[in-house]
């Protein structure tokens, strides 16, 4: 056990700017693959767009504001409303702040790339570039833009104890996003019965596993595209890196090289949390997910994942705790 000279606030900055940025990652992938998918379908089905917002959480601040869930609307809340705090802007706004009260671990090329996906979304003029009649281009360099940036942190952030905190936000964030994503999607997905093994059904799920950037890798390994496997695909799968299990496994990961505490031992409550959730997934199987009920399993997922946060929370961002994180 040994002393950090890494504080607490700036754990803190670096964690959040990671999970900012992820957000809006994720955001850019569901966003374009709705769009895609409402080319694709016979008939445009609004609750198609409403699962969007379902899936960031943020459906009912999006009735106070606007009057539908048109794509217009979802486009224009999701990507550029400042008064939504998931929105890209917002996400973009406080991953930038983050990391401007951190500049002496994020990397000049980290902080120019992330300052310009920031000045790009903050300029873009809507309107006058025909956004919402073919945003497929601007979702895309924005996506481009953060893969840039996850670049600059593999190849140039020094490898401390912040870029444990960058990993550790990263993998839980991402594995927020595909809980719920596969939540939410796998529940809209049908509207009958009758369109099982259809056309629509297949484009269904093809856009699921678009939604996480997965369909290529899923088909090589797994074939046609059927619920279970895509179940076991998307939350246990431990070669795939948006899955369940690959995500807490890193995020338990990052929490022992910053603690230097032995994989089976914990000295804390986060390491507690994140070992018990790991061990669960490990002996999880898709048997016994469908016998539970996928929502259901998904909804104690979350609770596990927001506790294993609040844990990292109370024993590295707690000012009142400590000035400085102590191995």
């Amino acid at each position: 056990m040994k002393n950090s000279l890494l504080l607490s606030r700036v754990a803190e900055s670096v964690y959040w700017m990671s999970r900012y940025v992820e957000r809006v990652e994720n955001t850019v992938r569901l966003m374009n693959v709705n769009w895609h998918l409402m080319l694709d379908l016979p008939q445009v089905r609004s609750n198609e767009w409403e699962s969007l917002l379902l899936v960031s959480g943020d459906y009912d601040l999006f009735k106070e504001s606007y009057d539908e869930a048109s794509a217009k609307n979802v486009m224009q809340f999701m990507t550029f409303d400042a008064m939504n705090p998931n929105s890209m802007l917002a996400c973009l706004t406080a991953a930038r702040e983050n990391a401007r009260s951190v500049r002496d671990v994020v990397t000049p090329e980290m902080w120019e790339q992330l300052n310009s996906l920031y000045l790009m979304v903050k300029a873009y003029d809507s309107d006058a570039n025909g956004f919402y009649s073919n945003p497929h281009e601007f979702y895309q360099e924005i996506q481009a833009g953060i893969l840039q940036f996850y670049g600059f942190v593999q190849v140039n952030m020094y490898r401390e104890d912040s870029r444990s905190f960058f990993f550790l936000g990263n993998f839980l964030e991402r594995a927020d996003k595909t809980t719920r994503i596969l939540d939410v999607r796998y529940f809209l997905l049908l509207p009958s019965v009758k369109e099982v093994g259809t056309a629509l059904d297949d484009l269904q799920w093809a856009a699921l596993l678009r939604s996480v950037s997965s369909i290529e890798p899923f088909i090589k390994k797994y074939g046609a595209i059927k619920a279970r496997s895509i179940i076991t695909y998307l939350l246990l799968d431990t070669q795939n890196p948006r899955s369940l299990h690959f995500c807490i496994q890193s995020a338990d990961q990052a929490l022992r090289e910053v603690s230097e505490t032995p994989f089976g031992m914990y000295h804390n409550d986060a390491e507690r949390r994140s070992g018990q959730l790991l061990s669960e997934l490990n002996y999880l199987t898709v048997e016994e997910i469908t016998r539970r009920g996928l929502h259901e399993t998904l909804d104690e997922l979350q609770l596990k994942m927001n506790q294993l946060h609040n844990a990292i929370h109370d024993r590295y961002f707690n000012p009142d705790a400590s000035q400085e994180i102590w191995k």
